[in-house]
Order: C-alpha cells, then sequence, then structure tokens
C-alpha cells in the first residue's frame, strides 16, 4: 500500500532540473500515492504533469509557489487544488515573469559592474523553457563561466539579499497572492516559514490574510519547529501539508521519494478543498 506524497516539487519550468514527465515516472518509482507540482511563480508545468499522471496512474494536485513580499522579508505562498487556466493566475503570472526577466538584466549589469561580466542571454539560454528564470539561472551562468566554483557560492558571494550584486524584484502582497489562489478555486498554504527570511516573525499575523494552511513537514525544519506549526495550524483550524521543495538535481540530493509525508497529509488536504467546495 502506497504510503507518501510529495506536494512541494519544482520542475524545469521553473529552477528544477527535471521535466514534469522524469517527476512523475521517479514519484511512480518510488511508489508515492500523490504529487503536486508546485514551481516558481508559474502553473505552466501543470497541463505536462497531470497528463502523465493519469498515464502512470498516480493522484496529482494542480499547484503553484507565488512569491510574495511581507514586511521586512518575505513570504512564499503555494497554490493547491488550481484552475492553472484562470485568468486570475494567468495576469499574475504574467507580472511575475516580467520582474524576473528585469532583474536578470539589472543583475548581470552589478555583475558586470564587479568585474564579473554575464550577458543575459546566457542566463535566458540556461533557462530554456523555464517560464521563471531566476537567481539559479544567474548562479549556473558563474559557474560556466568560471567565477564561482558551485551555485551556493554564487548566491553567498554575490547574488543573495545583502550581497554586492543582489536586485530586489517585484512580488505582490500575500493578501493578492491569496485572493489569486481563491479565485483559481485553489487552497492558499504559507511555505517553509521557518526557513524564509522574516516570515516566523509575523507567523501569528498569517491567518489574518485568508490562508487555508501552513507547510509543517518539509526537509530543513526541525522537530520543535514542526510541533510549534503543528500547534499553530490546530489552534487557526489550518490544514497542514508538506513536501520536499525538490529541484532534481540542481540543489544536490533531489529528494522526491526520499524525503517522507504521509499520505493522510494528502487526505486532509482533500478533504478541506471538498468542504470550501461545498460550502460556495
Amino acid at each position: 500500500m502506497k504510503k507518501y506524497v510529495d506536494l512541494h516539487i519544482h520542475s524545469t519550468h521553473s529552477d528544477g532540473s527535471w521535466t514534469p514527465e522524469m517527476i512523475v515516472e521517479r514519484a511512480v518509482k518510488y511508489e508515492l500515492c500523490a504529487i503536486s507540482l508546485t514551481d516558481h511563480d508559474t502553473a505552466s508545468g501543470n497541463s505536462e504533469a497531470m497528463e502523465f499522471s493519469k498515464k502512470l496512474r498516480i493522484d496529482f494536485i494542480p499547484g503553484i509557489e507565488i512569491s510574495t513580499k511581507w514586511c521586512q522579508g518575505r513570504m512564499h505562498i503555494l497554490g493547491y487544488f488550481i484552475d492553472y487556466s484562470s485568468q486570475a493566475i494567468v495576469n499574475l503570472m504574467k507580472e511575475l515573469q516580467e520582474s524576473r526577466r528585469q532583474r536578470v538584466y539589472k543583475t548581470c549589469e552589478k555583475l558586470t559592474e564587479l568585474g564579473k561580466p554575464i550577458d543575459p542571454a546566457m542566463v535566458f539560454e540556461i533557462a530554456k523553457n523555464s517560464k521563471s528564470v531566476g537567481r539559479p539561472h544567474i548562479a549556473n551562468a558563474m559557474v560556466k563561466l568560471g567565477y564561482v566554483p558551485t551555485l551556493q557560492t554564487a548566491f553567498d558571494l554575490y547574488i543573495s539579499h545583502n550581497r554586492p550584486a543582489y536586485v530586489p524584484r517585484w512580488a505582490p502582497e500575500p493578501q493578492e497572492a491569496v485572493k489569486t489562489i481563491h479565485s483559481a478555486g485553489g487552497l492558499a498554504v504559507v511555505a517553509h516559514c521557518p526557513v524564509t527570511e522574516g516570515c516566523m516573525k509575523v507567523i501569528d499575523q498569517t491567518p489574518a490574510l485568508g490562508i487555508d494552511g501552513i507547510e509543517v513537514f518539509y526537509p530543513p525544519h526541525k522537530p520543535h519547529e514542526i510541533a510549534k506549526l503543528k500547534e499553530f495550524a490546530k489552534i487557526h483550524n489550518l490544514v497542514i501539508t508538506g513536501g520536499s521543495d525538490c529541484h532534481g538535481l540542481t540543489r544536490g540530493e533531489p529528494l522526491l521519494g526520499i524525503y517522507k509525508v504521509s499520505c493522510e497529509v494528502y487526505e486532509g488536504l482533500i478533504a478541506r478543498h471538498n468542504t470550501i467546495s461545498q460550502n460556495k
């Protein structure tokens, strides 16, 4: 009997190294009962992932991960069961993807001023079919040009927050992301709060945003953080989710199929979505 799920996965449509088809195949190999594709600021891989999920008989939840700004930090909002063709999703994705493209140009300008010239065209070529070009693609270019030995070094020395080539980009407020997900028929869940800069400091304010759940099970979460998030979800009647945040081989260990999240989490998510859908 299949016992595990992964509800947080990235593909080549954002900054992962595996196509949706490869993700589905690996999930089936590891006998997962359900998966969700949650690419950064794009839902374009869902159609492909759903097609292969049907062929290989694994449950699939259309998803997305939206980057938002929040207080002095950031907040990532996962959307589950979304209608990825809805106009609300399409419109917000266009804005987010253009902000990502502009960030590439500005970051490359800064790197050139620092003596590490990069042609933005190279970054876009590395990103290939990705709808959400981002800093990992810039880091990849830096490695290819011999400026840094690893992707992490590029972030640590140049493109992370407060580093010399860091460029902020436009992102919606969490309320807008939640509203967009809800208008597309989905559930809105706060992602990996303990490891997102500034998120835990304001976690008590998140229920007022209209969220439906919180990601409790996540590889870097420590036992005391998991316990705190579980209690928080119970107090505020939030659904619990979890996933590996797999990016393929981009960040080392793939985790998909290795990091275990109980199928009960998936069942709870379905129950919450059904309840909300019936009450509309």
